[in-house]
Protein backbone atom coordinates (compact mmCIF):
# COMPACT_ATOMS: atom_id res chain seq x y z
CA UNK A 1 0.00 0.00 0.00
CA UNK A 2 1.10 3.28 -0.76
CA UNK A 3 1.81 6.04 2.00
CA UNK A 4 -0.29 8.49 -0.11
CA UNK A 5 -3.75 6.59 0.67
CA UNK A 6 -2.23 6.18 4.10
CA UNK A 7 -2.24 9.93 3.99
CA UNK A 8 -5.02 10.52 2.06
CA UNK A 9 -7.23 8.27 4.88
CA UNK A 10 -5.31 10.54 7.80
CA UNK A 11 -6.71 13.80 6.51
CA UNK A 12 -10.15 12.08 6.07
CA UNK A 13 -10.33 10.97 9.89
CA UNK A 14 -8.66 14.52 10.78
CA UNK A 15 -11.46 16.30 8.92
CA UNK A 16 -14.43 14.00 10.35
CA UNK A 17 -12.67 14.63 13.90
CA UNK A 18 -13.36 18.67 13.39
CA UNK A 19 -16.11 18.32 12.03
CA UNK A 20 -17.32 16.28 15.28
CA UNK A 21 -15.68 18.85 17.17
CA UNK A 22 -17.81 21.57 15.89
CA UNK A 23 -21.40 19.81 16.12
CA UNK A 24 -20.09 18.90 19.80
CA UNK A 25 -19.67 22.38 20.48
CA UNK A 26 -22.82 23.91 19.31
CA UNK A 27 -24.75 21.20 20.85
CA UNK A 28 -23.23 21.93 24.42
CA UNK A 29 -23.85 25.67 23.67
CA UNK A 30 -27.60 24.93 23.13
CA UNK A 31 -27.68 23.14 26.22
CA UNK A 32 -26.04 26.02 28.27
CA UNK A 33 -28.33 28.35 26.61
CA UNK A 34 -31.45 25.62 28.34
CA UNK A 35 -32.35 26.99 31.85
CA UNK A 36 -34.13 23.82 33.00
CA UNK A 37 -31.01 21.59 32.00
CA UNK A 38 -28.80 24.07 33.71
CA UNK A 39 -31.14 23.72 37.12
CA UNK A 40 -30.61 20.14 36.22
CA UNK A 41 -26.95 20.08 36.68
CA UNK A 42 -27.19 22.09 39.39
CA UNK A 43 -29.23 19.61 41.23
CA UNK A 44 -27.20 16.95 40.03
CA UNK A 45 -23.86 18.51 41.43
CA UNK A 46 -25.53 18.38 44.96
CA UNK A 47 -26.39 14.92 44.64
CA UNK A 48 -23.39 13.98 43.51
CA UNK A 49 -21.32 16.18 46.60
CA UNK A 50 -23.19 14.49 49.21
CA UNK A 51 -22.80 11.01 47.71
CA UNK A 52 -19.13 11.38 47.77
CA UNK A 53 -19.27 12.78 51.53
CA UNK A 54 -20.89 9.36 52.04
CA UNK A 55 -19.01 7.38 50.10
CA UNK A 56 -16.15 8.51 51.92
CA UNK A 57 -17.43 8.21 55.45
CA UNK A 58 -17.99 4.42 54.49
CA UNK A 59 -14.77 3.37 52.71
CA UNK A 60 -12.89 5.06 55.65
CA UNK A 61 -13.13 1.68 57.46
CA UNK A 62 -10.11 0.16 57.54
CA UNK A 63 -11.59 -3.11 56.38
CA UNK A 64 -12.76 -1.29 53.08
CA UNK A 65 -9.30 0.41 52.90
CA UNK A 66 -7.16 -2.73 52.96
CA UNK A 67 -9.75 -4.60 50.37
CA UNK A 68 -9.75 -1.46 47.88
CA UNK A 69 -5.86 -1.51 48.06
CA UNK A 70 -5.92 -4.91 47.36
CA UNK A 71 -7.79 -5.10 44.45
CA UNK A 72 -5.52 -1.97 43.08
CA UNK A 73 -2.50 -4.00 43.18
CA UNK A 74 -4.25 -7.36 41.38
CA UNK A 75 -6.00 -4.72 38.68
CA UNK A 76 -2.21 -3.00 37.90
CA UNK A 77 -0.38 -7.15 38.29
CA UNK A 78 -2.98 -8.30 35.44
CA UNK A 79 -2.59 -4.73 33.47
CA UNK A 80 1.31 -5.98 33.52
CA UNK A 81 0.95 -8.99 32.69
CA UNK A 82 -1.30 -8.37 29.79
CA UNK A 83 1.43 -6.31 28.62
CA UNK A 84 3.77 -8.32 29.00
CA UNK A 85 1.77 -11.26 26.83
CA UNK A 86 1.44 -9.13 23.78
CA UNK A 87 4.88 -8.82 23.10
CA UNK A 88 5.52 -12.46 23.99
CA UNK A 89 2.54 -12.85 21.66
CA UNK A 90 4.06 -10.64 19.05
CA UNK A 91 7.64 -12.88 19.66
CA UNK A 92 5.41 -16.03 19.47
CA UNK A 93 3.92 -14.85 16.17
CA UNK A 94 7.69 -13.71 14.85
CA UNK A 95 8.69 -17.65 15.24
CA UNK A 96 6.12 -19.33 14.18
CA UNK A 97 4.52 -17.05 11.56
CA UNK A 98 0.84 -18.32 13.28
CA UNK A 99 -2.29 -16.62 14.28
CA UNK A 100 -3.15 -18.95 17.05
CA UNK A 101 -2.11 -20.55 19.93
CA UNK A 102 -3.53 -23.81 22.05
CA UNK A 103 -3.81 -22.60 25.95
CA UNK A 104 -3.16 -25.05 29.29
CA UNK A 105 -6.93 -26.28 28.79
CA UNK A 106 -6.27 -27.12 24.86
CA UNK A 107 -8.31 -24.43 23.70
CA UNK A 108 -7.46 -22.51 20.40
CA UNK A 109 -7.45 -19.02 20.66
CA UNK A 110 -6.21 -16.21 17.42
CA UNK A 111 -4.47 -13.52 18.05
CA UNK A 112 -5.62 -10.39 16.79
CA UNK A 113 -3.04 -7.36 16.41
CA UNK A 114 -4.37 -3.78 16.71
CA UNK A 115 -2.06 -0.57 15.70
CA UNK A 116 -2.33 3.03 16.12
CA UNK A 117 -0.39 5.51 15.46
CA UNK A 118 1.32 8.12 18.51
CA UNK A 119 2.89 11.17 18.35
Amino acid sequence: METEMILKRLKIIQDLHEELNKMKEHYDDALESNAPYQELKVELSKIREESKVKQEKILNNSSYKGLSEQIKEKRQELKENNEILAQELIEYYKENGTLEIQDHEGNVKKMKFSVRLTN
